[in-house]
């Protein structure tokens, strides 16, 4: 009984089958496909360098208006003829156009109120009012080498220089007409950081060695500190010595003075010799003696 239930479900859901397998897949235009591979599996919306150099070939640049973190985006040689439609891209700071076949309508880059570098050489810009549309930006920037209008005159110099009153370099040339390689001025801010790095390492061992040698001078003491310190010493030295006054006792006064004398000449002392005793021992002594006869 199964197997004619299994039988009526096909039959039922065939056709349903067939009008999914007959609906068109959503097609990928060239340009989207370029940026899906240039994102290597980085959400577009998070990307902020894109380089899509000759590996597409559009007339207009799309696709793009989900790029909001994108800073710098490269398209040299893509065949883009037109900028209409151009996202507005409100990180962008530096923007590489060239040989490509834009004639004008520099208008549409007039929101990228960031950028500072503008390559445009090599294409088929005939007239320098094109960039009437675009002076407000802050470019640094910009190359239009390879165009009609770049003539090399000074006029088209001083003009383009006018227009721009934050550019520093035109064509790769400074205001004065001097070429700058790029990445000079990279390479200048290194130099200018080591010259400091040097100088401080040498200022340091300069210290260390003053250091150094004031470590190594003996250190000389003056006669006068000699001096000082010999008084200091005789000083101290009459300090521990008994006074003359604590050896021989305080003075004493007139009467002091004949009392001491009466009491060392009291008859009653043992010391005070009496002469009526001498005379009595002289006597007694000579009875002692024996009589010769």
């Amino acid at each position: 009984s199964r197997a004619p239930t299994i039988t009526v479900a096909r039959v039922l859901f065939a056709p349903a089958v067939s009008q999914l397998e007959t609906i068109p897949r959503v097609a990928i235009s060239e340009m989207e496909a370029a940026i899906l591979e240039a994102c290597e599996g980085i959400p577009l919306d998070e990307v902020e360098s894109l380089t899509l150099d000759s590996k597409v070939q559009c007339g207009q640049i799309t696709g793009l208006d989900s790029a909001v973190c994108l800073e710098e985006l490269s398209m040299v040689s893509c065949g883009v003829t037109t900028l209409d439609g151009f996202p507005l891209l409100a990180q962008l700071t530096s923007l590489e156009l060239s040989d490509n076949g834009i004639k004008g309508g520099l208008k549409a880059l007039a929101g990228l109120v960031r950028l500072t570098e503008l390559n445009l050489g090599g294409n088929k810009i005939a007239s320098l009012d094109e960039l009437n549309d675009i002076k407000h930006l802050p470019l640094l920037q910009i190359d239009l080498e390879g165009n009609p209008c770049a003539d090399e005159s000074e006029e088209y110099r001083r003009t383009v220089f006018g227009m721009f009153p934050t550019l520093m370099l035109l064509d790769r040339k400074d205001k004065e007409g001097d070429e700058v390689e790029e990445g000079s001025d990279e390479e200048e801010d290194e130099e200018i950081v080591s010259d400091d790095d040097d100088d401080d390492d040498a200022s340091d061992a300069s210290d260390d060695d003053d250091d150094a040698a004031d470590d190594d001078e003996p250190i000389e003491i003056s006669d006068d500190d000699d001096e000082d310190d010999e008084d200091e010493e005789e000083a101290s030295d009459d300090d521990d010595e008994p006074g003359l006054a604590a050896l021989v006792g305080a003075p004493l006064d007139d009467d002091d003075a004949d009392e001491g004398f009466e009491a060392t000449s009291d008859p009653e002392s043992e010391d005070f010799e009496d002469p009526e005793d001498d005379a009595e021992d002289e006597d007694a002594q000579a009875a002692k003696k024996p009589r010769t006869v």
